[in-house]
């Protein structure tokens, strides 16, 4: 036989329901920024990564705190990440400066996160960064710009279309097509015949982004003999997106060839 709950029991279960989460468990903040102060740096990259999901003005400061003093490259590096999954633009300063510093990865971090903040203000730093000696490094500092998508980058992006390296190009061109700027679609086109499946994909994408009818027929042509499938899905899907961009087809419907 079921035994009922007893009046007081009833009363503070309800209790204990209404009081929600922050009755029932403790500051996950406070939890977190413990760890951050810990002498043990597993912690403290803990801590920096636990704050990432913990949105407010003290996680950012917290994090800003280790960005800037951490002993330890593990905890900076987690530190910089996590600003950027907060979401918080007030965190794009001390990114900015942590551009400057003398660790790559740090700086790689810091890239990815300015860009995730869509950080305009960083943009003349990210800039400046296309001239970087590390290829790895420009290609993700244009792939990042053009997430930002502010036309004040565009000079620089032109400029590295004429990268030596052939990603740097390919993401210089998508990031300007992201902008409604078609300067990089001869770049893009090249890169359709690249030895590289990845780098046709990538340019596929820069194409379907912002190619005119001349890049329509670009891609027909190269779905017609390329061999890699990846390779020929991402190209049958750049004619798709790029005809429906020209309004030679309905949104959703499969082109020819496909």
């Amino acid at each position: 036989m079921k035994k009922e709950m007893s009046a007081p029991l009833l009363s503070l279960a309800f209790a204990l329901l209404s009081a929600g989460p922050a009755f029932a468990q403790p500051d996950s903040f406070a939890a977190a920024a413990a760890r951050t102060q810990s002498s043990d740096p597993e912690a403290r990259h803990d801590g920096a990564v636990a704050l990432a999901s913990i949105r407010g003005p003290r996680s950012v400061a917290a994090l800003e705190g280790l960005l800037a003093s951490d002993t330890d490259d593990r905890v900076r590096q987690a530190a910089a990440s996590s600003l950027g999954r907060l979401g918080d633009a007030s965190a794009a300063p001390a990114l900015i400066a942590a551009l400057k510093d003398a660790l790559p990865s740090m700086r790689f971090a810091a890239v990815r996160s300015l860009g995730a903040l869509r950080a305009r203000a960083a943009v003349p730093a990210l800039s400046a960064l296309l001239g970087d000696p590390d290829a790895s490094m420009r290609r993700t500092v244009a792939q990042e710009l053009g997430q930002i998508g502010d036309p004040a980058a565009k000079d620089a992006l032109k400029a590295a279309l004429t990268d030596a390296d052939e990603a740097t190009r390919l993401e210089a061109a998508d990031a300007l097509a992201q902008m409604g700027d078609a300067s990089g679609q001869a770049a893009a086109s090249a890169g359709l015949n690249s030895a590289n499946p990845v780098s046709r994909r990538r340019a596929a994408l820069a194409l379907a982004r912002g190619g005119d009818a001349s890049a329509l027929s670009a891609l027909d042509a190269a779905f017609a003999t390329e061999k890699d499938r990846a390779t020929r899905s991402a190209l049958g899907q750049a004619r798709s997106r790029l005809r429906e961009r020209l309004g030679l087809q309905k949104a959703g419907a499969s082109g020819p060839g496909r």
